[in-house]
């Protein structure tokens, strides 16, 4: 018998007494069950769990859904993709969930979504970048279509990043730029891309593991190659140990790009101040993004006592209610009518207006999802970049002149 045949009977096990006891069937009358996925114990998994919660106490506060409440499911993946099989199968096979949100790994994703899809069960992703995912949705579109996404695939945030870069080292005469990634299947895209666009001013490029402890030996071929940015992709722990080892070292070069821990709260005290002048691209900065960004950038920091930190935060947000508007547009929670109406998306949230294109991943460009940078000053995210965007200037490391 295969996992998702004994989940099933296991579940079937314990659905038993309450049929022999004719308990009454809750499925049109009971709340709405909205499973979500992510590392809960990790900042953008933490941020999933509170910006769903925010989202779901104002809806209910305003009535609901179809005259039924929602609730939250949660279920822990950390970050692995057997544990996110076993927690999908839980939530659909013993939990009864109507739909599935969240998750942070797009390896954690690309191991669930083929279950969610037998099972014909809306996947609202809110954080995972592999185009892969929503490549599915194009080559068999009869059973991925149930598949959305409201963050940007790896594709559309390189060529966002590159626009960044280009700008930077344009207006701060810099052509010599280094690359540290991790190695994850969601990078791909974006280093092919640089390596593409850079060409020889591509003068390092480093690749590290999620979990790596040490960057002094890529830091070091950096130095000696002499870069004077450094690019850098670790959505992952790896991202702490370079900020510090950057600093300590005082490293001769900017850096921007993509450090998820970076966009965290916490990065500040993590690091002891050694995130000064520290750069990085961050999906959801209190910047007038759109007329619900900054109330709901305050609301959540009044409720939780920090800022909204990883990308996750946003996405999830914004992912919770153009679930419920399409569950009220369909008039139903039958799956293939939510996907007719999240087709039909067309929503204005905190990280800006989204519609979904034939991959069901989001449209991007400025009058979509506009792309913020944000950089550490004296204990403070920075909206830096774009200009019209920015809320404070850009800093130079104090050990570049």
């Amino acid at each position: 018998m295969d996992r998702s045949a004994f989940v099933r009977a296991v579940a079937l096990a314990l659905a038993l007494p309450a049929l022999a006891l004719g308990a009454p069937a809750l499925a049109q009358t009971g709340p709405i069950k909205v499973g979500v996925i992510g590392p809960f114990k990790l900042t953008p998994g933490r941020d999933i769990q509170e910006a769903s919660t925010l989202a779901v106490e104002e809806i209910n506060a305003a009535g609901g859904v179809l005259g039924r409440k929602l609730q939250l499911v949660f279920a822990e993946t950390e970050q692995s993709p057997e544990k996110g099989k076993t927690a999908v199968e839980r939530l659909l096979f013993v939990d009864k969930v109507d739909v599935i949100i969240g998750e942070h790994r797009s390896e954690v994703s690309l191991a669930v979504q083929p279950i969610i899809a037998e099972n014909k069960k809306i996947f609202l992703s809110t954080g995972t970048a592999s185009p892969l995912l929503s490549d599915n949705v194009l080559k068999d579109y009869a059973k991925y279509k149930y598949y959305f996404r409201t963050f940007l695939n790896a594709n559309q945030m390189a060529e966002q990043m590159q626009l960044q870069l280009t700008d930077m080292m344009s207006t701060y005469k810099r052509e010599r730029v280094a690359v540290i990634a991790e190695t994850a299947v969601w990078v791909e895209p974006i280093v092919t891309a640089l390596k593409q666009s850079l060409g020889s001013r591509l003068v390092a490029l480093e690749r590290v593991s999620t979990n790596a402890k040490d960057l002094s030996v890529e830091l070091s071929r950096v130095q000696s190659a002499k870069a004077q940015i450094v690019f850098v992709i670790l959505a992952a722990d790896a991202g702490l140990p370079f900020a510090r080892q950057w600093a300590d070292r005082q490293i001769p070069a900017l850096v921007t790009g993509y450090t998820v821990m970076a966009q965290s709260d916490r990065f500040w005290e993590q690091t002891e101040g050694r995130a000064q002048a520290f750069m990085t691209w961050k999906h959801g900065v209190r910047a007038p993004i759109s007329p619900k960004t900054i109330p709901y950038w305050d609301r959540y920091t009044k409720k939780y006592g920090h800022v909204p930190g990883a990308y996750t935060n946003f996405a999830t947000y914004d992912g919770v209610y153009i679930l419920v508007d399409a569950i009220r547009r369909a008039g139903s929670l039958d799956s293939d009518a939510l996907v007719k109406a999240l087709e039909a998306t067309d929503h204005v949230g905190v990280s800006g207006r989204i519609k979904f294109s034939k991959r069901h991943d989001p449209e991007a460009g400025p009058e979509f999802l506009p792309f913020t940078y944000i950089q550490w000053n004296k204990g403070e995210m920075v909206t830096v970049w774009p200009p019209k965007m920015k809320t404070g200037e850009m800093q130079m490391p104090a050990w570049i002149k």
